[in-house]
């Protein structure tokens, strides 16, 4: 990756979120999702750009009161770096900074993840498909996330869309590789890639936002950095 390129890191405070569902979870030491994510943007000047990327989700460290550490690294395949991975603590009964919900939740009207509604809108096929929409800085977000039975999404759509009502951005997930459910399964690897440099901004002049957003800043941040990045291109 070239010098000149510069990429900006969102930094989100993330108050500590207490969650008291109980429920059985198979989560361990180690434990991966990994998503091939595809992102189409809508830049300034009308013209379209495409991003590849994989998040890949993991379980680095489980305590003792019932949390565990969850550490979330994006990918951009094509320019072969990496953003700095985001680390947080979620409750393991329900952690919401994976793309999960416990299967004992699963077919309610509307399940709150750490206070972010989450709404049932069908059942096809073996598949649960849940929806958000809330407005940040007058962009609206549509948050889609398409469940199996153990509570895993297998697919998950971030939509932005402008002020002027005109789709800004598409990101859509897909799950690529988990040992969820076979252990022996191995989390891929991205020799070569590099840790994207990285800008401080204040974070004074940033909204705060609770936990259970976490998930899709980290798509959005994805997508403003790729937009920096094609700003900064020499």
């Amino acid at each position: 990756m070239k010098s000149s390129r510069l990429v900006f890191l969102f930094i989100l405070l993330l108050p500590f979120l207490s969650v008291t569902l109980i429920t059985h979870s198979e989560f361990s030491v180690g434990t991966f999702f990994a998503y091939n994510q595809t992102v189409i943007m809508l830049l300034p000047n009308g013209t379209t750009t495409t991003l590849h990327e994989v998040i890949l989700q993991k379980v680095d460290k489980i305590f003792s009161n019932g949390t565990m550490e969850i550490n979330v690294t994006v990918y951009n395949v094509a320019e072969k770096y990496y953003l700095p991975p985001t680390i947080s603590l979620n409750n393991i009964s329900f952690p919401i900074n994976f793309y999960y919900i416990p299967p004992s939740l699963l077919g309610e009207q509307c399940i709150h993840r750490g206070g972010a509604p989450l709404r049932f809108i069908n059942y096809s096929n073996g598949i649960y498909l849940y929806n958000d929409n809330y407005t940040l800085e007058g962009v609206k977000i549509v948050f889609n996330m398409w469940v199996n039975k153990d509570g895993i999404a297998v697919k998950v759509q971030t939509l932005q869309i402008g002020v002027n009502k005109v789709l800004v951005s598409n990101a859509t997930a897909i799950l690529w590789k988990t040992n969820y459910y076979n252990t022996s399964v191995t989390p891929p690897t991205f020799k070569g890639y590099t840790e994207a440099k990285v800008v401080t901004m204040n974070i004074n002049d940033l909204p705060i936002v609770t936990a259970e957003k976490l998930m899709k800043y980290i798509i959005i941040t994805g997508v403003l950095a790729i937009v920096l990045i094609l700003l900064f291109r020499k």
